[in-house]
């Protein structure tokens, strides 16, 4: 037994050694599986840190030279493309997943609208002023609305290229024609037929499509609630092919083809009509400069008239025009004042509510339709106007316009008195506008015009008022 009793002694303690080399073998083996783990969660994680960099990499490319993009707070806590980014453009941000800048802006506009002579429309068209004593104008005086119709919507994008930034911009407001007029659009809920205002793209110093004519002078105009403004001005947007050079020092020099269409106005009672014949594009050239000073622009129009006649006989007549513009920032102010002189065949870069001569560029001797000549006399009919304006800030919210506008057409003498005609217009505007907020602009404006009708009329020259009060949301 005691023999029994010492090999017991003997072999516990060898057992005991055997689970402290297994327990020993096990903790190394889970020691190397945490290390395994260590090192796997360390490279998915520089995996996802290179993964997350090179998505980021084409929003970077977005940003024009020596344009700093100011990161959000999200970018801040991650780098991660999903989240958003300023855009190169003013009010603009980043597509997700692309290198484009997008923004969306507008505006809304209402007016409420009183015109004791007559209701000349959503525009204070003075040269659609109709003579004293007819039905037409007995039927709206002292007449009252409400008109939204200028509200617009604009998308504008921008993307970089090896040929410099391309952009988009689509503007749409709701100022289309309706048939039967303004007043039988409003009885069907008050709305408006949508109209493209622009929609072009550029490409470097290439612009394509509908936008505001290369002719006309915007920066030098009169602020005003009036959907028209002074009488005459020239305002046209027009389908166009433009390139423009800058010069530095704030000067640009651009030549554009645009749209061309001739309007006419013949002996066979035809007013404001368009001709089929138009064989050339029309071709502007404008030379502008802006600086702390204010702003200068010239700018001239050369055009190809066409008219063909009943014998099939084509007729074409050469017209130009020329535009000057001025602005000037008075020192130590907000005021600014300035005007615009234009004169030659501008035709159809007037606004056409100004009297229904106004787009007939060319008077056309063709008899009558009973007696029509056996052939056809042309003649080009300029236009004569100027523009002058000047704005005061009463304080940093509160400011006032005047503007004068002055418009003259000669009318070839074989055409016959027709009531509808202006052959000169004139305009005075005056409004007060309050800014509560940077985004809203409300006020008052007040609108006087004369027309002069064709002497063999004996109409003269008659006049209308308009009263209005307007607003404006920016978004």
């Amino acid at each position: 037994m005691m023999c029994f009793a010492l090999a017991g002694l003997t072999v516990a303690p060898a057992a005991h050694a055997d689970q402290l080399s297994q327990l020993e073998a096990e903790i190394h083996d889970l020691s190397a599986q945490i290390a395994q783990l260590k090192a796997t969660q360390a490279q998915q994680a520089a995996t996802q840190a290179n993964q997350a960099k090179q998505l980021a990499q084409p929003v970077a490319v977005a940003q024009a030279p020596g344009v700093e993009l100011t990161p959000m707070k999200a970018e801040q806590l991650s780098a991660s493309a999903e989240y958003v980014r300023r855009g190169t453009m003013p009010h603009s941000f980043i597509v997700p997943g692309t290198n484009t800048s997008l923004s969306i802006g507008g505006f809304i506009n209402f007016q409420g609208i009183y015109d004791p002579t007559e209701n000349l429309g959503p525009k204070f068209a003075i040269g659609n002023l109709d003579p004293k004593g007819s039905n037409a104008r007995a039927q709206s005086e002292h007449t009252f609305h409400f008109q939204d119709k200028v509200s617009r919507l604009v998308v504008g994008t921008s993307t970089p290229s090896p040929y410099g930034n391309i952009t988009t911009n689509f503007g749409l407001d709701f100022y289309g024609f309706t048939s039967g007029g303004d007043n039988n659009q409003a009885l069907q809920n008050n709305s408006w037929g949508a109209r493209i205002v622009t929609a072009y793209g550029t490409i470097g110093p290439f612009l394509v499509g509908m936008a505001n004519s290369n002719f006309i002078d915007d920066p030098d105009s009169l602020e005003s609630f009036d959907n028209a403004g002074p009488a005459g001005l020239p305002a046209a947007r027009t389908p166009q092919i433009r390139y423009t050079m800058h010069l530095g020092k704030g000067g640009a020099l651009s030549f554009a083809l645009e749209n061309p269409q001739t309007g006419y106005q013949d002996t066979r009672d035809n007013i404001e009509a368009n001709t089929k014949t138009n064989p050339l594009p029309d071709l502007s050239v404008k030379y502008e400069r802006e600086g702390d000073w204010g702003h200068f622009q010239v700018s001239g129009l050369a055009r190809e008239l066409g008219f063909t006649d009943q014998n099939g006989a084509r007729k074409t007549k050469f017209g130009a025009a020329a535009l000057m513009g001025v602005t000037f920032n008075l020192p130590h102010s907000k005021d600014n004042f300035g005007g615009q002189l234009w004169y030659g065949a501008v035709g159809r870069y007037l606004p056409d509510d100004f009297g229904a001569n106004v787009a007939s560029v060319l008077a056309i001797n063709n008899g009558t339709t009973a007696a029509p000549t056996g052939a056809t006399d042309v003649e080009v009919q300029p236009d004569a106007g100027a523009e002058l304006f000047f704005q005061h800030w009463w304080t940093p919210k509160l400011r006032s316009n005047l503007g004068l506008g002055y418009n003259h057409q000669r009318l070839a003498s074989f055409l016959p008195a027709d009531p509808t005609n202006a052959v000169t217009t004139k305009t005075a505007h005056i409004n007060l506008i309050y800014r509560p907020v940077p985004t809203v602009d409300v006020g008052l404006e007040a609108m006087y015009g004369q027309k002069t009708f064709q002497s063999g009329t004996g109409l003269g020259t008659q006049s209308a008022w308009r009263m209005e009060a307007g607003g404006i949301w920016h978004f």
